[in-house]
């Protein structure tokens, strides 16, 4: 892939051996081109999987291609200027994209897209877009999907650019489906994705920083009574080490806790908590609650629940920044 010097990513990558490694689900890919086509060769890792092509930012019209691997072309009905986003639609849980090239029939131009401001996000499943599009099948490829999810919906349509970093069953620091269970994602923070010990050069920095973890850690605090406030204490204080760990170059940060997405009302105790706990601590931290949904898989938020959390949460953003 000869052109990476004009592309344009979004989200956690890697690149070795002239290769283009996308993790998270809504990760991207995007460039600059004029004229009459272009083509991507591609690999899920393992695979099937999704991905979106976006045209010129016409994100209703985007194109959900399920592809094992090999060419995918799109043809123009004459040589003009495009924008292109290529977005990985599987959580990291899932597979990895890996991006081997991208040729233009034409020229590959300097991207120059201009965003309004940066996001970064650690979520769980409901970031990660688990399950979305089913009501009574198990999670799959065609059921989940990171890029129909609130978040990055929100965040496209704001023209943000965005790092996301979410997989499902996972904890800011606990969780009954990871093993063991007091790892979480603080632990995995430098990383390019959960399930990977390759670090991150991170350069990203961050108007916003979005926060939706705690209901995978609260399947594990309520496991054992004996432990619970110690439990409770400890999530508080890793809580507030992610926070540290985002503010300490970018004091002016804004910091908006999310929760409420899948009606979790027996963890709502711990998010407020966690809020009244770090209230004094800084100067631009923020809540919100949503009236989520718990219809679709695994009494996870359907798509259309999603839908109406992406404009819930503009809103919010917008009041923020």
């Amino acid at each position: 892939m000869n052109d990476i010097a004009r592309l344009h990513i979004n989200g956690r990558y890697l690149f070795k051996d002239n290769l283009l490694y996308l993790y998270n689900g809504g990760s991207s890919v995007s460039f600059k081109m004029y004229g009459t086509a272009f083509t991507v060769k591609l690999e899920h890792i393992p695979s099937p999987g999704y991905f979106y092509i976006v045209i010129d930012r016409d994100f209703k019209n985007k194109r959900k291609i399920f592809n094992d691997e090999g060419f995918q072309s799109v043809v123009f009905k004459k040589k003009s200027i495009h924008y292109i986003d290529i977005i990985k639609a599987n959580e990291a849980n899932d597979d990895t994209l890996l991006i081997q090239d991208i040729a233009v029939n034409g020229e590959m131009l300097k991207y120059d897209h201009e965003y309004t401001k940066k996001v970064r996000v650690f979520g769980d499943s409901t970031v990660a877009g688990f399950g979305i599009l089913g009501h009574h099948e198990e999670a799959s490829i065609h059921t989940s999907d990171s890029v129909q999810d609130f978040v990055y919906q929100a965040l496209y349509e704001l023209n943000m650019e965005s790092d996301i970093f979410s997989a499902s069953g996972w904890g800011l620091t606990f969780s009954s489906y990871t093993s063991p269970k007091n790892i979480g994602v603080i632990d995995f923070i430098k990383k390019v994705e959960v399930n990977s010990n390759i670090d991150y050069e991170d350069e990203f920095k961050p108007d916003l920083l979005i926060i939706s973890l705690g209901c995978n850690d609260n399947s594990y605090i309520e496991e054992d009574p004996l432990f619970r406030e110690t439990r409770i204490n400890y999530f508080k204080r890793q809580y507030q080490a992610l926070i540290d760990s985002q503010i300490k170059d970018n004091k002016e940060l804004k910091i908006l806790m999310v929760y409420g997405t899948l009606k979790e009302e027996n963890a709502y105790y711990l998010y407020e908590e966690v809020y009244e706990y770090l209230k004094p601590l800084y100067k631009y931290l923020y809540i919100h609650k949503f009236n989520g949904d718990n219809s679709a898989i695994s009494n996870h938020a359907y798509v259309s629940a999603h839908e109406r959390m992406k404009e819930e949460l503009k809103t919010v953003i917008k009041e923020i920044l």
